[in-house]
């Protein structure tokens, strides 16, 4: 159902020594998806993508985010990750300032963040913030049309039993903006009917 979406192909690097590779992925801004939940990742494993040009990409994961399925919506990875070359946030005797908002907002310093939230957010505040996030992020065009379109369908199930039908075609639409959506992945899932959190 989600093919489309894993356009990206990685090598994952255990550290244990193990290597899995031609593993169909997403690979995005700090965050990587696959399918391929039958791979064991560990926080501190590697996920590697060469360029075009050859280069070797490599980020390190800092929270698998093992998401378990729901009917016909696959289990998948929404792994945390870092790039392995990426600079420290801060050298010694700067200041760095961190400006934390929103409801799931929350601060974690080499650490991985295992917690769980509960937001106490209406379907309807919910709803009108993807229309927003849409309207805002996403250009004028036929995408946009389909994504407010599906969106409404969600709403319009919300509670229902066929509400994991619409997620999945959601899902399927929303898969070229994950960077705009990916925030309301959670609380979407957490309306899902018998949702099973991963470990």
């Amino acid at each position: 159902m989600f093919e489309d979406m894993f356009t990206d192909i990685v090598t994952i690097r255990t550290k244990d020594g193990q290597t899995y590779t031609d593993i169909p992925a997403s690979v995005q801004d700090g965050k990587i998806f696959t399918e391929r939940t039958d791979i064991p990742v560990r926080p501190g494993d590697e996920v590697v993508r060469r360029t075009p040009a050859g280069i070797e990409e490599v980020f390190v994961v800092q929270d698998p985010g093992l998401h378990g399925g729901f009917e016909d919506i696959p289990a998948t990875y929404q792994m945390r990750v870092r790039r392995a070359d990426a600079p420290a946030l801060a050298s010694r005797g700067s200041t760095v300032n961190y400006n934390l908002t929103g409801p799931n907002a929350r601060f974690n310093m080499n650490s991985v963040d295992s917690s769980t939230n509960v937001v106490s957010q209406t379907p309807a505040e919910l709803f009108d913030a993807i229309r927003c996030a849409i309207q805002t992020s996403v250009p004028a065009g036929k995408e946009r049309q389909d994504l407010l379109a599906a969106t409404a369908g969600l709403e319009q199930e919300s509670g229902k039993p066929t509400f994991g039908q619409r997620y999945a075609q959601f899902m399927a639409i929303a898969a070229n903006h994950m960077e705009v959506l990916m925030p309301f992945i959670p609380a979407l899932t957490q309306m899902l009917p018998g949702w099973l959190k991963g470990a």
